[in-house]
């Protein structure tokens, strides 16, 4: 099974404002970089007037949710040494086939809106990754009083709050 490690473009410094404007008075306390476990799919998918766009996918291999991601960019060798897996869990896990599967109806429904009903169809896998390793940060943060666990995605800066 082949695998990546996506470079990380969201840095711990960035993750922290990211919560601060939208939480003035939040105090972080630890950031660490942790990489999830996803199945990666290329594909190319039908559009309209006869187009062809490539489309990269992931898919959670904790959760199963599928999404759609921007191109891959791979980390510099280098920046191995702080690579943190994410064990797993051994809940709700799905195996590899399911992965592509989900990859696959996600486009399909996604290339469905955008067209309506001229849309003829057409999703063509061009390359898969076995394991694909996603940065997200895990920030520990104080705020009145309260602690708090937060996930801020290391690629695009999404977040949400895993504890508190």
């Amino acid at each position: 099974m082949n695998e990546l490690v996506l470079r990380t473009i969201v840095d711990a410094q960035y993750a922290e404002s990211i919560l601060q404007a939208k939480a003035p008075g939040m105090k972080v306390i630890s950031a660490t970089q942790r990489h999830h476990p996803f199945a990666g799919f290329v594909f190319d998918v039908s559009q309209l007037a006869g187009r062809v766009g490539r489309t990269h996918t992931l898919v959670d291999y904790f959760s199963g949710k599928a999404f759609i991601s921007g191109p891959w960019q791979a980390a510099d060798p280098s920046d191995s040494i702080g690579f943190k897996p994410v064990l797993d869990p051994q809940w709700n896990t799905i195996d590899f086939d399911s992965a592509r599967q989900k990859a696959k109806a996600l486009l399909a429904t996604a290339a469905l809106r955008r067209a309506r009903l001229a849309w003829k169809g057409g999703v063509r896998e061009q390359r898969s990754v076995g394991k694909v390793w996603k940065p997200n940060w895990v920030l520990e943060a104080q705020l009145d009083g309260k602690s708090y666990r937060i996930m801020v995605d290391g690629l695009n800066g999404g977040y949400f709050f895993i504890g508190s």
